[in-house]
């Protein structure tokens, strides 16, 4: 689904922060996981309220947040 982020019919500035997010947070192995996924959620979030986000590309950003978000409460609860 990460893969799917590289999307060419998408805004540069979009792709880049949401590739930034993936790359700085949550592939960052010096971050606790709980940091990680929130921090990327985040930035997903912010992204989402692009007025200039494809459609498309808004429901993949949801997608993959509410995935972070799952294991992110799977974290807090463990």
């Amino acid at each position: 689904m990460l893969g799917q982020l590289d999307d060419s019919q998408v805004p540069r500035n979009i792709r880049t922060s949401s590739q930034g997010a993936v790359e700085k947070w949550l592939l960052n192995e010096n971050k606790d996981m709980d940091v990680r996924l929130g921090m990327t959620a985040s930035i997903l979030d912010e992204i989402f309220n692009d007025p200039n986000l494809p459609g498309h590309y808004g429901t993949l950003c949801l997608q993959i947040q509410a995935a972070l978000e799952t294991m992110l409460n799977e974290i807090s609860r463990s």
